[in-house]
């Protein structure tokens, strides 16, 4: 123990705290004492902080020790003690140390002793001041704010800064415009406010307005109004006479100042939400007033402090993230040559991006760790860590600070960082989960921290912030409790018509899976979530949480029914056959399947399971192409489905015996199967069934040439789709008319309907629809001799077409590229092409429209080149497997080989 002593007095004596709890005693003495002060300063001990709670300690050793050496009333020692705690030679209040402990203040009244000194002169301290100093080290090296303080603080301009020109030439006009501007930069940790601040005063136009007369102030430094005017004295360089007022020195500057002046306060929350508010708004208040003046403000929340013409950047809620592609810019300028580039490197980055929200500094955090170690430790210490490769050294992260939250608005914050949706439409929606009167209060306070902001009437936490107050403030059972009820009652009252639906959810939907995993996982009833989880598995776009859902109910199905785990083993494979997971959802089927009997009697619910199963099979291979496997499914399930006396499952497999002949080119036999299927929904009154069959009607019609017809049973079965709400019916007719129109020349009609439809089809998740579109366009595209863009389209649909495992799709996709580059004499790429078709087609024998077509064109390609013997080959290829295909006549015409004899002989 070190002690220290002042030469001119005796030694007084050592103070020993004897704290049990720390790993070495906190060491202090009494410097010095005499009439004028009494100081205690604590020595500083290497890794280790003093807390408030060793303050007040402090504070009670020290009342006691001046009770003893002579304070002789009450009145004095409340004189002595309204002088404590003040911060290295500024006064300071001193309720906040003694009156927080009653037993400390009790003590101090109630303490008496001796005299200390033998000179009574000595113990008079009627007038004593007491200053406790609260440090980390020597005060006079840590809490005196100078010049050279105040300059290391402030940071140089960014020189990576992404994405953010539209904000810096905002901010730049509004301080450029005519007279004083004042801008606030306003947002969450994180979000840049300081960069772009810094980039705003170092454009050219600021730069020339205000020439060296540009002043920034670093607020984190400074506490109150006093503080804040001695840190503007130092930056501006003004001198002080001994004994005058800082800010009449200060004020004197600027109303002297016959040219502009901006300062810059950064970090504006610390003054603004410290205990000296008012005086540090009076203060800006009034800097505000002179002429020359243009402020600079950058702060959390969403609004800039007191009653100034503040101009906000961005929206709302302050300034946006980064998008997608700046901020992917920024983070490979961050990560330096790490990452290499590659197509899964860059998959990475983008989820990794998508993750952090992207939040700019965020960004500059995680990118900064890739330059030590490889992408995908990253995003692995990402999922583990979290916030925990978010930090900088031993700095506060700026990301996660908290200040003043504490009680019920801190209950709210920790539910809200557990939802990743935060809450939509938070006016209607809170109330609903979280009772009390000063709910709006509570939100209002935490929009203030920015802490969370608002948008489009929902309320949300970015990325970082959420996991940080997740994994310190985490949310209590209780609460997660009430949320799961919230939502499988959402559930259950969504709109029945599922275009309504699905928007409504799409803004739930990541609170919902989190929430739902959360308590089957944690061993709550399953049953409570099996109606819940057939609701959502019904949205085709949440097809991935819906199995992800099913796949834990399923492992934990101790108490959930035997008829419902059969309904999601079929309802799970249905979805998995959707995502293109075909071996999956066979896999699925099966299971299902072996469990019953097929050659005995069996019962109707028996029956009608089995016949679901072949149903489910049907749509696997008729997804995959395989037509004739379908078709000996279908005939199964119709058999299955009369056993059970299923009238709408008979209806509807009659539906897509129909729709497989269609895809086969057999249009007349199509044709009489989608009638009857038609009579069979009308007469069990099932109207959505009976505009299905009208839009393959329509679809018929098209492809024979009877355009009015068929655009009128399209658009009415399109309209009637959408009152039902089956958007993706719906979108099926907008495809269709589309490519109708096509074939009439009326191209911009064509084109809006195809990009409605593929709209439609992003907004449920339907792959194949997109995949669709894109071929539909590059048709469109081809006939206008469009030909860069057809290319590109046909590409794009053919990868698409690829990743989904439609094969056949994939063949008539380099069909396509095969003519579209023959028009353009690119006879080598369309060799390749059509011999890519070929080659892929061979595995799909029945096939012979795409086959004997793609043969055709490849004979056409042939002539072109003059290569008479190969183009002969290839027409007599194609009419033979027209010729085979009782559906393909017309098409034996367009291998008459008279052209290429005339061709032949001509050359």
């Amino acid at each position: 123990m070190t002690a220290y002593y002042n030469t001119q007095l005796p030694k007084v004596g050592i103070i020993d705290t004897g704290k049990s709890d720390l790993t070495t005693y906190l060491t202090m003495d009494i410097l010095y004492i005499s009439s004028a002060a009494v100081v205690i300063q604590p020595v500083t001990l290497d890794n280790f902080q003093i807390s408030d709670s060793y303050i007040n300690v402090l504070l009670f050793i020290t009342f006691k020790t001046v009770g003893k050496l002579g304070l002789k009333n009450k009145n004095q020692r409340k004189e002595a003690h309204s002088q404590t705690d003040g911060i290295t030679g500024d006064a300071a209040p001193a309720t906040s140390s003694s009156s927080s402990n009653p037993q400390i203040s009790e003590q101090i009244q109630t303490s008496h002793g001796t005299r200390f000194f033998t000179d009574p002169r000595d113990n008079d301290f009627t007038n004593a001041t007491i200053t406790i100093y609260k440090c980390y080290g020597p005060a006079s090296e840590t809490n005196k704010i100078t010049p050279d303080i105040i300059a290391s603080a402030i940071p140089a301009v960014p020189n990576i800064f992404k994405g953010r020109e539209e904000l810096v030439e905002q901010g730049v006009n509004i301080l450029c415009q005519q007279g004083p501007g004042f801008l606030a930069i306003l947002g969450a940790g994180g979000m840049g406010k300081t960069s772009l601040a810094l980039h705003i005063m170092n454009s050219a136009s600021v730069k020339n307005k205000f020439a060296g007369r540009s002043y920034f102030i670093p607020c984190e430094l400074f506490e109150n109004a006093e503080s804040l005017v001695l840190g503007l004295i130092h930056v501006m360089e003004l001198t002080m006479q001994e004994n005058q007022s800082k800010q009449k020195v200060l004020f004197e500057h600027l109303q002297a100042a016959h040219r502009d002046v901006l300062i810059a306060f950064d970090n504006f929350e610390t003054p603004w939400n410290h205990d000296d508010s008012a005086g540090v708004r009076n203060l800006l208040e009034k800097i505000a007033q002179y002429a020359k003046v243009s402020l600079i403000v950058t702060m959390r929340g969403p609004d800039g402090p007191g009653d100034i013409p503040w101009e906000k950047l961005g929206d709302q809620s302050g300034i946006p993230t980064l998008a997608p592609v700046p901020a992917k810019e920024a983070f490979k300028a961050f990560a330096g040559s790490n990452p290499q580039s590659s197509d899964d490197s860059e998959a990475q980055i983008d989820s990794l991006l998508n993750q952090l929200d992207y939040v700019p500094l965020a960004i500059r955090l995680s990118a900064q760790h890739v330059r030590r170690v490889k992408l995908k430790a990253l995003i692995s210490m990402w999922k583990k860590g979290k916030t925990s490769i978010l930090t900088e050294g031993r700095v506060p992260g700026r990301l996660t600070s908290i200040f003043k939250i504490e009680g019920r608005t801190l209950k709210l914050l920790s539910a809200i960082s557990f939802l990743p949706d935060g809450v939509p439409f938070w006016m209607k929606y809170l109330p609903q989960v979280f009772q009390g009167e000063e709910l709006s209060f509570n939100v209002s306070t935490l929009l203030d921290s920015s802490l969370i902001n608002e948008n489009y009437e929902g309320i949300k936490m970015l990325a970082p912030v959420r996991e940080h107050i997740d994994l310190n403030h985490p949310i209590s059972k209780d609460d997660v409790d009430q949320l799961e009820k919230f939502y499988i009652q959402f559930l259950e009252d969504l709109p029945e018509n599922d275009m309504e639906a699905q928007p409504v959810l799409q803004l739930h939907i990541n609170n919902i899976e989190k929430i739902f995993k959360a308590q089957i996982s944690g061993g709550h009833p399953i049953t409570s979530y099996i109606s819940a989880v057939k609701k959502l598995a019904g949205f085709g776009r949440f097809v991935p949480v819906s199995i992800d859902l099913m796949d834990l109910i399923l492992q934990k199905n101790k108490d959930i029914k035997e008829e419902d785990k059969v309904d999601l083993k079929l309802i799970r494979a249905y979805n998995l056959c959707w995502m293109g997971r075909f071996q999956d959802a066979e896999a699925q089927v099966m299971s299902v399947k072996e469990c019953f009997n097929e050659e005995e009697n069996i019962s109707q619910s028996e029956a009608d399971i089995l016949g679901r199963c072949f149903e489910t099979l049907q749509h696997i291979f008729y997804a995959q192409d395989q037509y004739e496997k379908a078709i000996n499914m279908n005939q199964q399930a119709q058999k299955y489905f009369k056993q059970s006396e299923n009238q709408w499952a008979q209806a509807n497999s009659m539906y897509w015996l129909g729709d497989i002949n269609y895809m086969q080119d057999r249009y007349k036999k199509a044709s009489e199967i989608f009638s009857e299927a038609q009579q069979l929904f009308q007469q069990i009154e099932n109207e959505l069934g009976v505009a299905e069959c009208l839009k393959k009607l329509g679809d018929i019609y098209s492809m024979q040439d009877r355009y009015d017809e068929a655009i009128e049973m399209l658009s009415d079965a399109q309209k009637q789709f959408e009152t039902f709400g089956n958007q993706l019916r719906a979108a099926e007719c907008l495809w269709s008319l589309g490519d109708l129109y096509r074939r009439q020349g009326e191209y911009d009609e064509a084109t809006g309907m195809i990009l409605k439809a593929q709209k439609q089809y992003k907004e449920i998740g339907y792959k194949d629809g997109v995949a669709d579109c894109l071929w539909a366009l590059g048709d469109t595209y081809d006939d206008q001799a469009q030909y860069d863009k057809a290319v590109d389209m046909f590409s794009n649909a053919q990868r698409q077409y690829q990743i989904i495992g439609k094969i056949v799709d994939v063949a008539w996709c380099y069909q396509r590229l095969g003519i579209t580059y023959g028009s353009q004499g690119q006879y080598e790429k369309a060799n390749e092409a059509f011999t890519e078709a070929l080659e892929l087609l061979k595995g799909f024998p029945g096939e012979k429209c795409c086959h004997g077509g793609t043969l055709l064109h490849f004979g056409h390609l042939f002539l072109d080149m003059k290569d008479f013997a190969e183009a002969r080959r290839k027409y007599e290829e194609a009419r033979d497997i027209f010729d085979s295909h009782g559906q393909l006549e017309k098409e034996v015409d367009y291998c008459s080989l008279a052209k290429l004899d005339q061709a032949e002989a001509a050359g």
